[in-house]
């Protein structure tokens, strides 16, 4: 069964990412504040590349990133979902986010992450996930920690070292 392609959280509507959010992920993905976690911001160019690689995931695979905006505004919070990964020589499933960084430490980052796992666990039916950042992102170390995962080790990811956590469904221990 695929992901939906559409997600809702208390405060947060996800959608499937598309070509319509080219601007609010230039936004977020270009701001050096937010790329400082994930290892370099990134130009409008490498922006849209990457709209066009997740549809195309998301076509093959059944799932992938949604674009969050808030339910009340429709302003965008940020993007967030589920991605494979090739992973200290293991093929994974990623739950992975990004959050702008006016909205830093509202919780969001959390909220994003247990709607990626609620679509993991329940329609897709994985048995587990992972999820890796930079050593001293300790927001988003934080917030795998509120959402359940475990510290793994450390790895190596985009020639960048990494924390890796894993995360299992409750119904697969």
């Amino acid at each position: 069964m695929p992901a939906p392609a559409v997600i809702e959280t208390p405060r947060l509507r996800g959608e499937r990412i598309g070509p319509e959010h080219q601007t609010a992920l230039a936004a977020l993905l270009g701001d050096p504040r937010v790329g400082a976690t994930l290892g370099g911001a990134e130009t409008p160019g490498q922006v849209a590349a990457g709209i066009t690689a997740l549809r195309r995931k998301w076509d093959e695979q059944g799932f992938g990133y949604w674009v969050f905006s808030e339910r009340e505004t429709g302003e965008p919070v940020g993007r967030g979902g589920l991605g494979h990964a090739h992973v200290a020589g293991r093929d994974e499933v990623e739950v992975g986010w990004a959050v702008a960084a006016e909205r830093w430490g509202r919780g969001y980052g959390t909220e994003i992450g247990a709607a990626a796992l609620e679509v993991a666990f329940g329609a897709l039916g994985l048995a587990e996930v992972v999820a890796f950042t930079l050593p001293g992102n300790v927001p988003s170390r934080r917030v795998m920690e509120k959402l359940g995962f475990s510290y793994e080790r450390e790895i190596v990811w985009a020639d960048l070292p990494h924390v890796l956590y894993r995360l299992h469904s409750p119904g697969s221990r």
